[in-house]
C-alpha cells in the first residue's frame, strides 16, 4: 500500500511538473515578437569620366541618362537610380543615394516596368546618337551630387534660358 502511495505521489508530481513547464514554455510564446530587418544598403557608386546626358522621353515625361550603363532618370528635380530590384533617389547623378519603395516613387516611374523604360530610352537614344550636336529633343548634362560644381544657371523645365538655349533647369542646358 505503501508503495502504492508513493507511486500514485510520485505521477501526481510528475504531471503537476509537466503542467508547469507546459505552461511556462507557452506564456513567453504569447508575449514573443518577430522583427525582421532588412538593410539594402548604397548601391555601388555611379562612376563616369563625365557628366551623363539626360535625354527626355516624352511618353513617361522625365529625363533618363543615356550613353551610361546605368538606369538613371530625373524627374522633379531629384535623380533616381534603379539597381538590383530597388530603386534609390539622389540630388545628383553620382549620389549619395537613398534607398525608396516603389510606392515612394514618382507617378512616372511607378506607372512602369523597368523594361518599358529600357525601350524608351533605347529608343530616343538611338535618335540623339544620329542627330548627333543637331539633336533637337530635350536634353541636359546630369549635375553631381551636393557640393561637386552644380551650375543651376538656367530656368524651369523646357524654358529657354538667357542664351536662348533650351534647359530644364539642371545642369549645362544644350539645345
Amino acid at each position: 500500500m505503501r508503495r502504492e502511495m508513493t507511486r500514485v505521489a510520485l505521477n501526481g508530481f510528475a504531471m503537476l511538473l509537466g503542467l508547469m513547464l507546459i505552461q511556462s514554455a507557452s506564456a513567453p510564446l504569447a508575449l514573443a515578437e518577430v522583427n525582421i530587418n532588412v538593410n539594402i544598403g548604397a548601391p555601388p557608386p555611379i562612376v563616369v569620366h563625365e557628366r551623363p546626358t539626360m535625354v527626355y522621353l516624352a511618353e513617361p515625361g522625365m529625363f533618363v541618362a543615356v550613353g551610361v550603363p546605368y538606369d538613371v532618370y530625373f524627374i522633379s528635380g531629384r535623380y533616381y537610380y534603379f539597381h538590383g530590384d530597388n530603386w534609390f533617389w539622389a540630388g545628383g547623378y553620382d549620389g549619395p543615394w537613398v534607398h525608396i519603395t516603389r510606392k515612394s516613387l514618382p507617378p512616372g516611374l511607378q506607372k512602369y516596368k523597368i523594361v518599358q523604360l529600357r525601350d524608351f530610352r533605347e529608343r530616343e537614344y538611338r535618335v540623339y546618337k544620329v542627330q548627333g550636336p543637331k539633336f533637337k529633343g530635350q536634353h541636359f548634362s546630369a549635375d553631381p551630387g551636393a557640393g561637386k560644381g552644380k551650375h543651376d544657371n538656367e530656368n524651369a523645365q523646357g524654358d529657354s534660358n538667357s542664351q536662348g538655349k533650351k534647359s530644364n533647369g539642371r545642369g549645362r542646358g544644350r539645345g
